[in-house]
């Protein structure tokens, strides 16, 4: 039987609850995605693929995933986050299967299409589910920082059994670990709504304020090149690692320094947040990122160098990952919580859907040095803007006396 929870009247013990349930299905679910992450691209390249193809691969995960994403966030808001999880991990289950039944061109597409519904909906109901049992920076820094603990796990093993038992091996392990999170999530206790009868219409009457909002507009940004960093990383900086002669295991293990720098943030990112405030993290992490993506295939034949430009990159861009988040805490209300995060998830999932593809066919014209050069100068310039964009979205709304505050 399910055991509801009030935001605000919830017991010590209910809350800890779920947030501890919430931990265990984010470290599974980050297995399964560290395992897919590095098979993907690698196996792409094994079968023969070029730049080009592997970003239309890459990239065509996000293909539906843009409009599952309001879906999930109203599903999220009317029935709650288990539905729209249940749905998450059944789709990377079939995205598993088929992935190791076939390496044909168009199968691959339909695998990616499947793991990109899993993708877009679980990051909805994860970020909508853990606002909603406490808005605090320190639970949506520390439930991302156990999901990249699982894909520490994952990214580190893929490489592993890829060597010694196959791809295929890979993804049915990956198929297994979602199963098991489907039992985890049904164990998840149900948070109640401040309005349960509502009809999806009136869940999703929020989202057109959300296009007018200059908040949500600089959450909007950040998740935008959040999920460039991510996809950067599968379709330029996996094939260049692959490249200048290191193995799939080899791969596996210095993604994982990535995730490992990005666990470490997402622990303390509330200590890091205060300290800088949302104006200079978003500021200096841009910079960093584009620095990273400058000097690591000039470093790279250094494997020590290599290493710590990993553990960088995961550091950054965890402040990125998790400072959208919470920007959007800061500028939704909680019974809007749900399609709020999927309405910023929006821009996460064209950046998935539009660097991949773009990137992809750049390197494959250019080569992949004059790839990491654009891309470095692209942070750059983001980190440059920031400071005036900001002011514009975030200060001048919040200096207006009818600036809407949550209430925590």
């Amino acid at each position: 039987m399910d055991q509801s929870i009030s935001n605000e009247t919830a017991s010590t013990a209910h809350e800890q609850r779920s947030v501890w349930l919430m931990y265990l299905a984010a470290f599974g679910y980050m297995i399964m995605y560290g395992l897919m992450n590095v098979a993907v691209p690698l196996y792409a390249l094994h079968l023969g693929y070029d730049l080009a193809e592997l970003g239309i691969i890459i990239g065509s995960q996000a293909a539906f995933g843009l409009l599952l994403r309001l879906v999930a966030g109203a599903i999220a808001d009317k029935f709650g986050e288990r539905w729209v999880l249940w749905f998450s991990f059944g789709t990377a289950i079939a995205a598993g299967l088929i992935f190791a039944a076939s390496g044909a061109f168009a199968m691959l597409i339909v695998a990616q299409l499947c793991f990109g519904f899993s993708r877009a909906t679980y990051w909805t109901a994860t970020q909508s589910y853990a606002s909603r049992i406490n808005a605090s920076h320190e639970i949506l820094g520390r439930i991302s920082g156990t999901g990249n603990a699982g894909q520490v796990i994952g990214t580190f093993a893929s490489g592993y059994i890829i060597v010694a038992l196959s791809y295929s091996s890979t993804f049915l392990v990956a198929a297994g670990v979602a199963a098991v999170g489907v039992l985890i999530v049904s164990s998840l206790p149900t948070l109640q709504r401040k309005a349960s009868a509502r009809t999806f219409r009136q869940v999703l009457a929020p989202v057109p304020g959300f296009f007018k909002d200059k908040g949500m507009a600089m959450s909007a940004i950040a998740a935008f090149f959040a999920s460039t960093a991510i996809s950067l990383s599968l379709v330029i900086v996996i094939p260049h690692i692959k490249g200048i002669g290191y193995n799939e295991s080899a791969n596996g293990a210095l993604l994982t320094l990535l995730v490992t720098g990005a666990i470490a943030t997402g622990m303390v990112f509330g200590k890091i947040m205060a300290r800088t405030g949302e104006k200079n993290l978003y500021t200096y992490a841009f910079a960093l990122l584009g620095l990273i993506l400058i000097l690591l295939p000039q470093l790279s034949g250094s494997t020590p160098a290599l290493v710590v430009i990993m553990i960088a990159y995961g550091i950054v861009f965890e402040l990125m990952a998790v400072g959208y988040t919470v920007t959007t805490t800061h500028n939704s209300k909680l019974e809007q919580r749900g399609v709020a995060m999927a309405y910023v998830g929006l821009y996460w999932g064209v950046a998935q859907l539009i660097i991949p593809t773009g990137f992809g066919f750049l390197a494959k014209t250019f080569g992949l040095e004059v790839t990491f050069w654009v891309a470095g100068g692209i942070f750059i310039a983001a980190s440059l803007a920031n400071p005036i964009v900001y002011r514009r979205l975030v200060e001048k709304k919040n200096a207006l006396p009818s600036a809407p505050a949550e209430s925590h």
